[in-house]
């Protein structure tokens, strides 16, 4: 007969639990000194312009002019583009070097992390001239339209138009699942220009103006209570022709490079926005925005999913329980290197799909501990509970980072295919130009 095996209570007390470190920035910490050598002089160098001109009182519009002017705010951006072109490295000690003066930080969402790096690479020259000085200072807020209702997973099936009209483009289309597009000011769109190639070359990446009459934006309510996602809609929308990224017909290699630009972000925690995720008031002082957004309870379930506040849920969980459950003391190691292993990752920038995947993969894995370990408490999602309801945000939104940037399923061909050097699935269509698709 099969050999049966038994559980049997554990008789041995337990050791206390040691202090787990909520992510790699801590462990790595423990293992290298910071700020030595070259990162040393970054290190001061930052620190004493921080101490030197931070004002809480100043409005935060000027704050982030000044921050962006002298290089600091940005510093890994190109020293003649609001930049020192500084190492990532380095450019973290200037961040370190900001917090422990408690200087707030530079804007950030989508126009610094994403449309500000596509830029750089692609140009042209005309387009960082036009947009980057408003991106640098927080004046204008950008949201990216690529998803259609027929065109998620197959981004490239898109039937989004543009014809051309002299020096414009026109635009016709729908759009879906477009995060912040209620408050932004202009927006990157990808749109076909030209139908009679396959699907992947006859597409242009264009910057386009959100407040003109040709877009209506609709906000979509999802199961967080929130209003982040958005429908929009053009109508006859125009755009210049000077406005494509990286020139006509070449925006699929202008929005894979975005693509790749958020999941690297994914990847090690960041939410695409930063310090500052909406719209704020350029004349209040800088102090009072800092406060506001270190306290509020209004943070979104994406932002809370995606951003480094993961560390939070475990944090929680740590103070909060009985660490002396070996159950939930394994679970926490496991998520801890989860956790851990995601930084290692990104900081060696490999593929971004592997972060993104396994990301998506932790957000799921930090759900379920939080509802086994918190039990009932977890499920209170009102503001006025200890920890502002942000738990029950995560859990209901770790589902969507599955889908959001690109779902798990294509994440996984991505990596068998460009690491891996599997081949690609039978497609009959392939090299078929979009006009001649059957479903067209």
């Amino acid at each position: 007969m099969p050999r049966r095996l038994s559980w049997m209570p554990i008789t041995t007390p337990l050791r206390p639990a040691p202090k787990i470190p909520t992510n790699a920035t801590a462990l790595v910490s423990q293992r290298r000194p910071r700020g030595t050598g070259s990162n040393m002089t970054v290190y001061d160098d930052a620190h004493e312009w921080y101490s030197t001109h931070w004002d809480a009182e100043m409005p935060v519009g000027d704050w982030w002019r000044l921050i962006s002017e002298s290089g600091w705010g940005y510093p890994f951006w190109p020293a003649d583009r609001f930049g020192r072109g500084l190492s990532h490295v380095e450019a973290t000690e200037a961040d370190r070097a900001r917090d422990d003066v408690g200087a707030f930080g530079p804007p950030n969402g989508v126009a610094v992390t994403l449309v500000a790096p596509t830029l750089f690479e692609h140009g042209p020259d005309l387009l960082l001239d036009r947009y980057l000085p408003k991106i640098a200072t927080g004046e204008e807020l950008w949201c990216q339209l690529f998803s259609e209702p027929g065109a998620g997973s197959d981004l490239a099936g898109l039937r989004t138009t543009a014809e051309r009209d002299g020096d414009e483009w026109i635009i016709n289309g729908q759009k879906v699942w477009t995060t912040a597009a209620h408050t932004a000011d202009r927006a990157v769109v990808m749109a076909r220009t030209d139908p009679d190639v396959t699907k992947h070359q006859g597409i242009s990446f264009f910057c386009i103006d959100m407040s003109q009459p040709g877009v209506e934006v609709r906000p979509l309510r999802d199961m967080t209570g929130d209003c982040e996602f958005n429908e929009v809609f053009m109508d006859n929308a125009r755009v210049r022709h000077d406005d494509a990224i990286g020139g006509l017909n070449n925006g699929w290699r202008a929005a894979m490079t975005m693509l790749a630009v958020e999941r690297e972000l994914d990847a090690v925690g960041h939410d695409g926005g930063g310090d500052v995720v909406n719209d704020v008031d350029l004349s209040a002082p800088v102090g009072a925005v800092q406060h506001s957004q270190a306290t509020s309870t209004g943070i979104s379930g994406f932002s809370y999913t995606t951003g480094a506040m993961k560390d939070q849920v475990v944090r929680s969980l740590l103070d909060d329980e009985d660490r002396t459950d070996p159950l939930l003391r394994q679970a926490l190691a496991n998520a801890h290197i989860e956790r851990a292993v995601l930084d290692w990752n990104g900081a060696r920038q490999v593929n971004p799909s592997l972060g993104k995947l396994g990301n998506s993969l932790l957000c799921r894995t930090l759900r379920d501990l939080g509802f086994s370990g918190k039990g009932m408490p977890a499920q209170l999602g009102r503001d006025d509970q200890p920890d502002g309801g942000h738990f029950l945000k995560t859990a209901l939104f770790a589902q969507g980072m599955a889908i959001a940037g690109g779902t798990d399923e294509i994440q996984r061909n991505l990596i068998g295919e460009r690491e891996l050097g599997l081949p690609k699935e039978p497609d009959p269509t392939r090299g078929l130009a979009f006009n001649e698709l059957p479903d067209q």
